[in-house]
């Protein structure tokens, strides 16, 4: 199809751009006349502004065969309600989809209840007010004739955006990792990528007068994503509650206030009906191991395989990291390969073999992490071959709330991978204490 998509230079539109692209389809990005935003992707480029309606006026051609509205709201609901029907009316008695972005703040805050769906009545907060009554605009177009949808994503993260990526920036800055509101609040999240795949299944499959919740992960305790945005930022602290009116001095009372918001959201109607499949790692996984903490990479040309690779690198590391923080011997041992592997710990102790890592590990990992453990991140990896990769990886001692201990040496872990049957798995290793 021959996709308009408003809002295509945007964090969530680039996405989609290309997930659109990829799926064999014609994005025809809407810009404003001063922009020159990347044409990565795009078929065609119109000129409009989604701030004033009367400027959309003739974008949506008779070749246009769907229309995608990711453009933000412009905070007046005259102007919103103005935009939408500039276009859908080209699209009455077509058949042809207009796929709205809405999101789950319209929800309001869901209380007790796990995972509300679709069928939740809306208890907008303020910042988004009076988005419910442009969702009701949007799918009474399905009487027209038109394959009206509304998306309501969850929190978005990935590619080092969304925000996500303020969390990281303030703990940054501030030299702690931060939450807004109160312990409990919990954020449904959904990775840029999975959005953009149900972006597409909407366009494609969904059906006239459908609403479907973009949530990954349903109810993510922002706690946690604020100790993984600190280790983003490289800020080994216990992370510390702001309350929303302090929190309101640096972000406004109405985003604060979306900071602070605690929901339990479901995204299971786009899986089990649109056959979305969300797969990207977690947004805790993301912030620590991915996009938001980027690796230097030689040895490799730059691209899609090469990413995969470090991904599947700083996965076998986050469970290095994991089996020793949770004590847990056959899934640590799992990470090494049985051929002849080598291992010199941080005492300076030589291990050779499989058997004799195996036993020294049955010895001393019980109870090893019951005072305090350590965090890895992969700082470096060389690939000398396709198949084989030298790692260098930070290790930080921590104690169970996340704080760095400050007395304690850093170590500095170096793997030599070896990739067997698809899957990387440490040959050699040597954990060296780096001490001033």
């Amino acid at each position: 199809m021959k996709v308009l998509l408003t809002g295509a230079t945007g964090y969530i539109g680039s996405a989609v751009t290309d997930h659109l692209a990829a799926a064999g389809h014609q994005v025809v990005a809407l810009i404003r006349g001063a922009e020159s935003g990347p044409g990565r992707g795009w078929h065609a480029r119109l000129v409009g502004d989604t701030a004033d309606p009367g400027s959309l006026a003739g974008v949506v051609t008779p070749d246009i065969e769907a229309v995608i509205h990711l453009a933000p709201p412009s905070g007046d609901v005259d102007v919103d309600t103005a935009v939408v029907e500039a276009l859908a009316a080209p699209l009455r008695g077509t058949g042809r989809p207009f796929v709205y972005t809405s999101g789950v703040w319209v929800l309001g805050a869901t209380g007790g209840a796990q995972e509300v769906d679709e069928r939740a009545p809306t208890r907008p907060i303020d910042i988004v007010g009076y988005r419910p009554r442009i969702e009701q605009r949007v799918l009474a177009e399905a009487a027209e004739g038109v394959r009206a949808v509304v998306v309501r994503p969850g929190i978005v993260y990935g590619r080092g955006g969304g925000i996500p990526a303020i969390l990281v920036d303030r703990a940054r800055a501030q030299g702690v990792p931060e939450y807004y509101g109160e312990e409990g609040v919990r954020w449904p999240t959904v990775h840029v990528d999975d959005l953009a795949d149900l972006f597409v299944a909407a366009v494609e499959r969904a059906e006239a007068g459908t609403l479907w919740h973009g949530v990954g992960e349903s109810a993510v305790p922002v706690r946690e994503v604020a100790r993984a945005a600190g280790r983003a930022a490289g800020v080994l602290a216990a992370p510390h509650p702001v309350p929303v009116a302090q929190a309101a001095e640096v972000f406004g009372p109405l985003f604060a206030d979306a900071l602070a918001l605690d929901q339990s959201v479901s995204g299971a109607a786009a899986r089990a009906v649109l056959g979305w499949r969300p797969q990207r790692p977690g947004v805790v996984t993301e912030l620590v191991a991915g996009s938001y903490r980027p690796v230097e990479v030689f040895g490799a040309p730059p691209g899609p395989q090469t990413d995969a690779e470090v991904a599947a690198i700083r996965h076998l590391v986050a469970e290095v990291e994991h089996a020793q923080h949770n004590e847990l011997v056959d899934r640590f041992l799992s990470v090494f390969r049985r051929q002849d592997p080598v291992w010199t710990t941080g005492h300076g102790k030589r291990l050779s073999g499989f058997e004799e890592i195996a036993a020294f590990t049955r010895k001393v990992l019980p109870g090893a992490a019951a005072e305090s453990t350590a965090v890895y991140d992969v700082e470096r990896v060389l690939f000398l071959r396709p198949d084989v990769a030298a790692v260098n990886v930070r290790q930080q001692p921590v104690r169970h709330d996340g704080a760095r201990i400050a007395d304690r040496p850093e170590g500095r872990p170096f793997y030599i991978l070896v990739k067997e049957d698809g899957t990387w798995r440490i040959g050699a290793a040597q954990n060296t204490v780096a001490v001033d």
